[in-house]
């Protein structure tokens, strides 16, 4: 059950009734997703803005489908993961293209390019290097196209992050989880790991601690997974709140 309430025709007031009424133009229906984002209609109607202004960029459809698919991945949002395989699927990406667009990969050089440069903006905050740049521009990417991945990144970080608050009910086809269920871990020891301030471990005796080590990790859909020792619970945490990895 949506942790926000969802606002229907007969509980919104006039503005929410205008933004929910310009959703159902554009997509056939309202998603549970802009039902709660209804709540804050300033919220909804910038969300709106933002993204019918980067539909009219230099990205294409199928890009912007791939970097919203990317980001929804990269942050454990199952909602929208489930909403952009379901819209990827109709644009005719097949199986292996989605399992790839969440591993930031993709067969067309130019795109591949993108999808990387955006997943290293995620996971660096923006903090992306030199050599990332010159990467990408070596395979066709733009200016203008580095300001709409970060556009992109940031449209697609609200929607997830707001359905991390509101959990709404899913209302598309389940896709492959993204927080890491059925993992086929691919375990290697590290000697130390750090998370960014605000972010937190359990170490051995159970204290909570930014920094582990001597442990086993394992990377998989944008998250490290943690144990500290091989009989504790497995402890996962996104990518961008590691702050170092250190290897044996």
């Amino acid at each position: 059950m949506s942790r926000l309430p969802l606002v229907s025709p007969d509980s919104a007031d006039a503005e929410q009734a205008d933004l929910l009424g310009e959703v159902q133009r554009q997509l056939g229906r309202v998603p549970n997703l802009y039902a709660a984002m209804a709540n804050s209609p300033a919220t909804l109607r910038g969300y709106l803005d933002l993204r019918d202004a980067l539909t009219k960029g230099k990205l294409s459809a199928r890009v912007r489908e791939q970097l919203a698919l990317l980001v929804a991945d990269e942050n454990g949002c199952d909602y929208c993961t489930a909403a952009h395989t379901m819209r990827a699927e109709r644009m005719g990406f097949t199986e292996q293209a989605i399992t790839d667009t969440r591993a930031a990969r993709a067969d067309d050089p130019h795109a591949d390019a993108i999808l990387r440069v955006a997943r290293d903006v995620l996971r660096s905050r923006g903090r992306i290097g030199d050599a990332t740049l010159v990467s990408a521009r070596s395979r066709g990417v733009s200016d203008a196209e580095f300001g709409e991945i970060v556009g992109h990144v940031a449209l697609n970080i609200l929607s997830n992050y707001f359905n991390h608050v509101a959990e709404p009910e899913l209302d598309f086809p389940p896709a492959a989880p993204t927080k890491g269920a059925g993992m086929e871990a691919k375990w290697r020891p590290a000697s130390k790991v750090v998370l960014v301030e605000g972010y937190s471990l359990q170490d051995r005796e159970g204290r909570t601690t930014r920094t582990v080590d001597d442990v086993r990790i394992a990377i998989e859909g944008g998250f490290l997974h943690v144990k500290v020792s091989d009989s504790a619970d497995v402890q996962v945490v996104s990518a961008p709140a590691v702050a170092l990895v250190t290897y044996h």
